[in-house]
């Protein structure tokens, strides 16, 4: 029997990989941790504290969807705990984000501080990787969104919402490639990941990077058009989608940036490509998916 600890089971991607485990796994068990207070698995990853319900003399799996600031620290601390035989880790998956790549050179405060945020993390997970020697994926998923309606992600819903609060919604006739990545399709890529690391009985360690998106490569333009559609199936979205030159869609947006300089520069990263990435059908070996990904019937 070996088990799994998911650390961030409250989010989209744990709850799926919560309800989805026995498809991929057999006599094994897991074991979820929260942030919320309400919720039965409530464990404050800043305290440091073990879970003392989890059997560490089998072989187990940890995966995190805890942001990575939060979550690298305890795990270092339980990775020096001695109650956690540390032998039994078969790997360690880990979520950060693509916005260590696609925001590295934003000048707004914001941006280029979650940038450096991610970047000193990150290499602070590769040096635990460095001296404990145990197998650790850390994975870069993109646009990261819920079904077209469910207003739970920054992304995917954020548009939608701009779309039915507003006539019209002008946009670059030139727009850059994006990748936006379904809940289930990273869960179904971490399940498979972790099904991989008990088949593997290697004990050599190693670290795997993979920026991680789904399996479209989509202008912004197609995606608005498609959350348009999608959406307009169930509800009527009377916004019209209106294509104007680029050099005239941002000399209206100037004025933005007294505003926002965050949101301005996002404006601008409209046009750049950020696509490129690992398709999520390549690692979870199921069929490909078009956005937008629908879940929930």
């Amino acid at each position: 029997m070996k088990n799994i600890l998911l650390f961030g089971s409250s989010t989209k991607t744990g709850q799926y990989i919560k309800s989805n485990f026995s498809e991929f796994f057999r006599n094994s068990k897991i074991y979820s941790f929260t942030s919320k207070k309400s919720s039965a698995f409530y464990l404050d990853l800043k305290t440091y504290i073990i879970p003392d319900k989890v059997n560490f003399n089998k072989e187990y799996i940890i995966i995190s969807l805890a942001p990575l600031w939060i979550f690298v620290p305890y795990l270092e601390s339980f990775l020096k705990s001695k109650d956690i035989n540390r032998k039994n880790i078969l790997g360690i998956i880990v979520t950060s984000s693509t916005s260590v790549i696609t925001k590295k050179y934003c000048w707004n405060e914001f941006d280029n501080k979650l940038y450096k945020k991610l970047s000193f993390w990150e290499e602070k997970l590769f040096n635990i990787n460095r001296k404990y020697n145990i197998k650790l994926t850390l994975l870069r998923p993109t646009l990261i969104y819920d079904d077209i309606g469910k207003n739970s992600d920054k992304n995917v819903s954020v548009l939608l919402k701009v779309m039915r609060n507003t006539f019209i919604l002008p946009f670059p006739k030139n727009t850059g490639l994006r990748q936006p990545i379904h809940f289930s399709q990273l869960g179904q890529s971490i399940l498979s990941i972790s099904k991989s690391y008990f088949s593997d009985k290697s004990k050599k360690g190693g670290v795997e990077v993979l920026n991680l998106g789904g399996d479209e490569e989509l202008t912004y333009g197609e995606i608005l058009y498609r959350i348009k559609k999608s959406y307009s199936k169930s509800r009527n979205i009377n916004c019209i989608l209106l294509k104007i030159p680029n050099k005239l869609f941002f000399l209206l947006c100037i004025p933005i940036i007294i505003i926002s300089p965050r949101f301005y520069e996002a404006i601008q990263r409209i046009t750049i490509n950020m696509n490129g990435f690992t398709k999520s059908h390549e690692i979870s070996g199921k069929e490909k998916k078009k956005f937008p990904v629908k879940y929930y019937k």
